[in-house]
Parts: C-alpha cells; sequence; structure tokens
C-alpha cells in the first residue's frame, strides 16, 4: 500500500497527496491512502498492510529542494532528515508494533522541500520531483510483489 502524508494547503507539504495521486492513477489496485498528519490516522492506514511505502515532504539542514530520497524507519533517526510536520514516523511505528498493527515492513520516500507557507500548489522544483518520485514508489512495489 502507499500513504500519502501531508497537508494541501502548505504548499509543499502536500507533495506526499500528490505523489500518492499519482501512483493510485497509474497502478490500479494498489491501495492508495491519504492521511492526516496524526499517528492514529497512520496507524488505521498501514493496519494489516505487508508493506506500507510512505511518502512525505521532508525539511532539514542539508535539504536539497526536489530531492528525492528513500529509506527504511530506521533511516528516520539520521540528523538533517526531518519531517515538515510534528509527525514522528519512528515512534509511530513502535507504538504500532507494540500494538500488533504495524506492517511487516515499511519504505520511506521523502522529497526535500522549499516552501511550506500557507498556499496551495507546489513549488516548481518540488512539482518537477513528483514524476521521479512516482517512479520510485512504483518500482519499489514492483520489487514487493
Amino acid at each position: 500500500m502507499v500513504i500519502g502524508l501531508g497537508n494541501a494547503h502548505r504548499r509543499d507539504d502536500g507533495v506526499g497527496l500528490a505523489v500518492a495521486a499519482e501512483v493510485g492513477r497509474q497502478c490500479p489496485g494498489v491501495p492508495v491512502v491519504h492521511c492526516a498528519v496524526e499517528p492514529a490516522a497512520l496507524i488505521d492506514a498501514w493496519d494489516g498492510a505487508d508493506v506500507a511505502v510512505i511518502v512525505d515532504a521532508a525539511v532539514g539542514q542539508d535539504a536539497i529542494a526536489g530531492r528525492v530520497r528513500r529509506g527504511g524507519i530506521g533511516d528516520l533517526a539520521s540528523p538533517g532528515v526531518l519531517s515538515s510536520h510534528d509527525l514522528d514516523l519512528a515512534a509511530t511505528y513502535r507504538l504500532a508494533a507494540a500494538l500488533g498493527r504495524a506492517p511487516g515492513r515499511v519504505v520511506v520516500v521523502s522529497v526535500d522541500v522549499a516552501d511550506v507557507g500557507y498556499g496551495s500548489g507546489l513549488s516548481a522544483v518540488v512539482a518537477q520531483a513528483v514524476p521521479a518520485t512516482v517512479a520510485l514508489v512504483c518500482a519499489e512495489l514492483d520489487a514487493t510483489s
């Protein structure tokens, strides 16, 4: 399954939602969820999934707007890679695992963002990263099937 995280009303923070929507169009039959940025919603979304691919915006000291990264839950602890919101994916995964509601494997795909201010629409550099991000997510899905 694919879970797009973000807020479409905070400019580039909506990149996870945009990528998930495009994956849904290109990969019929793949469950796609647009998820609020709260741990309980994420746990409900991935409950029962063998593999969850999470797509989110990233900010940080070493962010390069438009750069796409792929990693796992363990990579989220690395310095300089932060979500653009307060959701702590690693802690949410640990909670879900303790509750027996974690997927077997989580892949995190992030896009470094430029603008998370109020407004709609992605910045040009982040919008240009969407096709490559979709391709990465689709490749990940192909590798797990």
